[in-house]
């Protein structure tokens, strides 16, 4: 399989004009896509929200292959990724996927080490070299906050307009979570193109129209896009209509949508009004976790008719693309698919697809 699937990779990686679509395997294959994840997500990854955090001792799960990881808001209220593992006898720490520690200290249930907030070692009974109890503490990744969003790892450079909205005070609106059996990369794939929305966004595509769309290379971690809002609306919703809320952005932008994927998980939409993020969790080959989530302006009315002009017209839109990906996945499971060429209007598809083909043929041929 190895040599058919280095060729296969490469056709992907050749300029646009003489690129191939992925094989099947990639989207089917546990095995390829277990290396895949641990590969791609190594180098960081958007893990969480600020708001999911709210005070001192608050913690949340970070779903991580080969890792127990959790942020958790320290006693300076900055956030840390720490290993949930006990440096003693390696037992999980916490229980559940996210909660509240009262005490300002986290304490093994086996043999009582204890740690701080910050993961330092307080208390080791039974520790027979005291002086080793500093180098003890819970081994951490490096955490950092940005729009709102928690990501694991170095920091990394973004889109222009994401550099803009970082001065901008934001409010969580809305956060919604659901699962779609397709793998991670046909969501990306799908968020990548425009071509799609005549027949499966006919409420896009009277907002945004996919001929007014274009793709904007980035710095091999994130790619961008632009899409021109229709004459007649002011924002994608429902209505159309801003309804009160303040604007994001300056007004050279406040006539398009922009659009990026930051690698590996995260998809933004910076509407003139509001943020949209979408944090992608893979659970399996074929399964993964949306968490979505509306940002507004910190200075925006608290509106319920507002808000669910944007969430209805989200949540049906979200359902058109979650339907059409998982056909998309059903049918990739059929041996009879063969990759084909890239269709004009595919070209930030072919971008996402040459980052993550590009990883995997270095860790394949052992550059990497």
């Amino acid at each position: 399989m190895l040599p058919g699937l280095i060729a296969a990779l490469e056709r992907v990686v050749a300029p646009f004009e003489r690129a191939f679509t992925p094989p099947r395997e990639v989207f089917t294959d546990p095995e390829l896509h277990a290396r895949e994840v641990a590969l791609l997500w190594a180098d960081g990854f958007a893990a969480g929200s600020e708001a999911d955090l709210p005070r001192t001792g608050a913690w949340s799960r970070v779903p991580l292959v080969g890792a127990s990881l959790v942020l958790l808001r320290g006693d300076d209220g900055e956030v840390r990724a720490l290993h949930d593992v006990c440096r003693h006898r390696g037992v999980q720490l916490l229980d559940g996927a996210e909660g509240q520690l009262r005490s300002g200290e986290i304490t093994c249930p086996y043999h009582g080490w204890c740690y701080g907030l910050g993961g330092a070692l307080l208390r080791a009974p039974g520790l027979m070299v005291a002086a080793e109890r500093d180098a003890l503490g819970l081994r951490t990744r490096p955490a950092w906050s940005r729009w709102g969003q928690l990501f694991v790892g170095p920091r990394r450079a973004a889109p222009p307009w994401l550099e803009e909205l970082a001065s901008v005070p934001l409010r969580r609106a809305r956060r919604v979570r659901w699962e779609v059996a397709a793998n991670w990369k046909l969501l990306v794939e799908n968020f990548q193109e425009s071509h799609h929305f005549p027949r499966v966004h006919p409420g896009l595509e009277a907002r945004t129209p996919m001929r007014d769309s274009t793709s904007v290379a980035g710095d091999g971690t994130w790619l961008g896009g632009t899409m021109r809002l229709h004459d007649e609306i002011e924002t994608v919703s429902l209505s159309g209509r801003r309804m009160g809320r303040p604007w994001l952005v300056r007004p050279p932008r406040r006539r398009a949508v922009h659009d990026a994927w930051l690698a590996p998980n995260l998809l933004t939409s910076l509407q003139p009004d509001y943020f949209l993020i979408y944090r992608l969790t893979p659970r399996a080959v074929d399964r993964t976790e949306i968490v979505a989530e509306i940002y507004v302006h910190a200075e925006a009315a608290e509106d319920a008719a507002a808000l669910e002009d944007l969430a209805a017209f989200w949540d049906l839109t979200n359902a058109e693309d979650r339907a059409i990906c998982e056909r998309q996945q059903r049918g990739l499971a059929d041996r009879g698919y063969t990759p084909h060429r890239y269709a004009r209007g595919e070209d930030g598809m072919h971008m996402f697809d040459r980052y993550w083909a590009g990883r995997m043929l270095a860790a394949l041929r052992g550059d990497a």
